[in-house]
């Protein structure tokens, strides 16, 4: 009796794990590897949410001048190994952040290994989301 259940019971395991597997997304899918762009302006919103934490970004020049760029970044679990914290970007914080873009054209960018300044608070480079690798981001705070 129990052995004509657990066909059944694989099958939908298997159903479940590959619908958790295929719901997140392709990075290469939606930006540019091969490219990098700089990203200058003030922080609206810096928000520290799982699967990714985003960075919004009001534009100040360059062909999204005036625009709200969305960035990217791994999750709250990696940036906070490389001592990143949620209260490290603060909305009014004056950042260049160097990312790929959307292949699209969009105002949307990936940060990772990329270049983050934050006006007179340092620089951090965030890790990619791949334990293990040996790279290190550890926010560095500049000196007056």
């Amino acid at each position: 009796m129990m052995r004509g259940w657990l066909p059944y019971l694989a099958i939908s395991m298997a159903v479940a794990a590959a619908s958790v597997v295929s719901a997140h997304h392709s990075a290469s899918a939606s930006y540019d590897a091969d490219r990098s762009i700089e990203i200058r302006g003030r922080v609206v919103e810096f928000a520290w949410k799982n699967p990714h934490c985003h960075l919004y970004v009001d534009v100040a020049d360059g062909p999204f001048k005036g625009r709200t760029y969305a960035i990217e970044l791994s999750s709250p679990e990696v940036l906070a190994e490389d001592g990143w914290s949620k209260t490290m970007i603060r909305a009014g914080d004056s950042v260049v952040v160097e990312v790929h873009p959307s292949r699209v054209g969009a105002p949307i960018g990936l940060c990772r290994n990329c270049a983050l300044t934050i006006s007179g608070k340092g620089s951090a480079v965030p890790a990619a989301p791949r334990p293990g690798d040996g790279r290190s981001s550890t926010f560095q705070q500049r000196t007056p």
